[in-house]
């Protein structure tokens, strides 16, 4: 049995036998909506399908986990025992979240922050750590 589960964008075609397509409806799921738990996916396509359809655990769980293991998700915060799930930069650059002209400057202000961060922890740093920082540093200053 086959059934259309509309959504803003596309429409994804959903085998009930076989869960087809629960992929890219978690991945489109944070896309639009932000951090989900599982329950949360489960519950959304349930309600995106009017009822028709609420995956198992059985098979959002593991789904997650191999969304996880390719990159495409992680978990962005916890509370107790819940984990939310959020799409990582990988996750958004396969749905075309971030547009090529962007992810250059997000590269840029994650390394501002990097630098903030080393810089706050240099006294804590090893001789060897120190010389690694100062040849990427040297590698910068010949683009210039």
């Amino acid at each position: 049995m086959q059934n259309n589960i509309k959504f803003e964008l596309r429409t994804y075609h959903v085998h009930f036998h076989r869960g087809r397509g629960l992929r890219h409806i978690i991945l489109y799921l944070l896309y639009t909506n932000g951090p989900l738990t599982g329950a949360e996916i489960m519950e959304k396509v349930e309600e995106s399908s009017m009822g028709m359809w609420r995956p198992s655990p059985g098979s959002v769980y593991p789904m997650i986990r191999e969304l996880e293991a390719e990159g495409l998700i992680e978990v962005v915060k916890t509370e107790g025992t819940k984990k939310y799930y959020g799409l990582t930069n990988k996750g958004k650059e396969l749905l075309g979240g971030i547009p090529k002209e962007r992810r250059i400057d997000n590269a840029i202000t994650e390394l501002e922050s990097l630098v903030d961060y080393i810089l706050d922890n240099w006294d804590s740093l090893n001789s060897e750590e120190k010389d690694r920082i100062r040849k990427i540093v040297e590698k910068l200053k010949s683009v210039s």
